[in-house]
């Protein structure tokens, strides 16, 4: 099988899976949908994360937050040592470029020298221009291409900043007019497929780039959840994935959940990259049996850090940076409403819980119905196999908190695995 030269990774910030025409009748991007008409859409694709530091981390390197160590958005930095993509291009002569509506949301991350502004000449990201990126994917190259490119426009605001008379979308949510909110949500993704992203892809060859446009996490609007960061909900971990291989034609995609750890052993693959990862991520063009009987995991973490990451603290030095949590050596202030969820799906079905409470649910992923779930225990011994049989684990190494040594400690007593 041919290398593949050329990769594409478009990331869509809160991108739902009913924001896009294949699954939603009402929605309207021609122009998009023209482009994009071979590419392959997988129906049961799911984020590690509903935020967008510890999503894009899973992303780039193959690994659940757990693994990676970006528990939730505001946990600083990632373990020490792992490969991400970037790097790992960069390593095999390729040409590297990632762009950014908002490039410091990666600020103290590994990858976060390869990813710079959409426009450096913008003081408004979404304000700038396309060309500088276009002209890095038009002009020839004998060598290798990883491109990333991170839409933000879809984000919290829905392009209604500075609009007079604007309404607050949390406040129609509860008075039961989601529908009406939603619309300005579809109109700012409407927004990004149909105008900027139309103008990327016009000038993508498809005979030589790989192409993958996905969300790096969903958004609420509904009476349980409004904003994604809130809890783990079916409208935040089940996103659109599109997908072009040059030469592969129709990509069928397994029946089984596809995850977001599964594009780094994928794509490492394609561009024949040897790299040692023993992850729980499968690549999507394998044995259709790793797919089978599976469950993925996701987890939310708001404990620590809430509004930490404002522009000031985002300007700071890296080398003040000194633990995941702690900044000179402090640990950042905890979130007294903070949560840490998990939540297991087999695409059918996602079962939620909370690890602090023990309180769970369980319903269908493309509904939303609650199911019946008289125990858990069935639920709670899949996690736990995740958790323990992970090769991407050793506390002491990778600088634990003392609290989440003590939840590690215990999981794995309950387990058997110590005494």
């Amino acid at each position: 099988m041919d290398r593949i030269r050329k990769f594409l990774l478009i990331s869509i910030d809160c991108w739902r899976y009913d924001a896009l025409s294949r699954t939603n009748a009402r929605f309207n991007t021609p122009k998009f949908d023209l482009l994009t008409q071979d590419f392959s859409l997988a129906e049961r694709f799911f984020v590690t994360a509903p935020a967008t530091r510890p999503s894009h981390t899973s992303l780039f390197t193959g690994l659940y937050p757990f693994e990676h160590g970006l528990y939730g958005q505001t946990y600083l930095k990632m373990f020490a040592g792992l490969p991400n993509l970037f790097q790992l291009f960069a390593d095999a002569g390729a040409e590297v470029m990632g762009r950014s509506e908002r490039p410091d949301v990666f600020r103290f991350l590994d990858f976060e020298s390869f990813i710079t502004p959409i426009d450096p000449r913008a003081k408004a990201q979404y304000l700038g221009s396309l060309e500088d990126l276009i002209a890095w994917m038009d002009h020839p190259s004998a060598t290798r291409q990883f491109g990333f490119i991170h839409f933000w426009y879809t984000h919290g605001g829905y392009g209604l900043g500075g609009i007079r008379s604007a309404p607050n979308l949390r406040d129609w949510v509860d008075q039961g007019r989601a529908e009406e909110a939603l619309r300005f949500y579809y109109a700012a993704v409407s927004h990004v497929l149909e105008f900027s992203l139309v103008e990327i892809l016009k000038r993508a060859s498809l005979d030589e780039w790989a192409i993958f446009i996905l969300g790096d996490h969903g958004e609420g609007f509904c009476e349980e959840i409004m904003a994604h960061g809130d809890t783990l909900h079916q409208n935040v971990l089940h996103v659109p994935l599109l997908a072009h291989i040059p030469g592969r034609g129709k990509i069928e995609f397994p029946e089984g959940p596809v995850s977001m750890i599964d594009l780094f052993p994928t794509i490492t693959k394609l561009a024949g990259i040897d790299v040692d990862y023993r992850g729980y991520g499968a690549n999507l063009l394998g044995s259709p049996h790793a797919f089978e009987n599976r469950w993925v995991l996701s987890e939310l973490d708001s404990l620590y850090g809430i509004g930490f990451l404002t522009p000031s603290n985002l300007q700071t030095d890296s080398s003040r940076v000194t633990s995941r949590v702690s900044m000179d050596r402090v640990e950042i202030e905890k979130y007294p409403d903070g949560v840490r969820l998990w939540s297991i799906t087999d695409g059918q079905q996602l079962y939620r819980e909370n690890e602090a409470t023990g309180d769970f649910v369980r319903r269908d992923v493309m509904s939303g119905e609650g199911l019946p779930c008289h125990t858990p225990d069935e639920f709670r011994s899949i996690y736990n196999a995740i958790r323990a049989n992970s090769n991407y684990q050793n506390p002491e190494k990778q600088e634990a908190s003392t609290e989440e040594a003590a939840i590690l400690e215990a999981r794995l007593r309950d387990l058997g695995y110590i005494e």
